[in-house]
């Protein structure tokens, strides 16, 4: 004889089992998503402040092999860094043969030399400069001054020295070190 009971007896997750596994599954995400957000803030803030080291690099290593001074814009009300053979350049500018573009002549073409703020989003830039910083061509010098990078609860510094040293710290009061040594 076929036992009824033990054939309609089913097998599964009852509706409270899963109510109780959705509830833990949104605390633990509720936990997860700000060390994220912090994660992804303070990764788009290195990124951006080491893209301008980098540029700014590349001008005082350009200003010696081209044997003349070069200039390099701020403009931290667009956020955009450029630079070029002439002063105040428009950084704004996406093509590298429009008037007054952020370019240098390679092999005869000339090649965009920028950063654009719209590529690192929530990071703000602010200076202590002018619009434009020029390092000199025979000494790599520059006049000394702070580029301030902020995203979130994190912020580095560029700091480029008189002698046109530049390096990148984190500046005093800040809550983290980013890997970076304080200013």
């Amino acid at each position: 004889m076929h036992n009824k009971k033990a054939s309609c007896q089913q097998e599964g997750f009852t509706l409270i089992e899963m109510m109780i596994v959705v509830a833990i599954v949104a605390i633990i995400l509720s936990l997860a998503v700000p060390s994220f957000n912090d994660f992804f803030e303070k990764n788009r803030l290195k990124r951006a402040t080491e893209a301008v080291y980098g540029l700014v690099v590349s001008a005082k290593a350009e200003s010696a092999m081209r044997d003349a001074d070069m200039q390099v814009t701020i403009n931290a009300g667009e956020w955009c860094v450029g630079y070029a053979t002439t002063a105040n350049c428009n950084c704004t500018l996406s093509n590298p043969s429009a008037v007054g573009a952020c370019a240098v002549p390679v092999a005869g073409t000339d090649v965009l030399k920028v950063v654009d703020g719209l590529d690192f989003p929530d990071v703000t830039l602010a200076t202590n400069y002018g619009a434009s910083v020029a390092f000199n061509r025979l000494r790599g010098t520059a006049p000394g001054g702070t580029l301030n990078f902020v995203s979130g609860n994190w912020q580095l510094d560029l700091v480029i020295s008189n002698e046109g040293r530049l390096r990148l710290c984190v500046p005093a009061g800040a809550t983290a070190t980013l890997g970076y040594p304080s200013c």
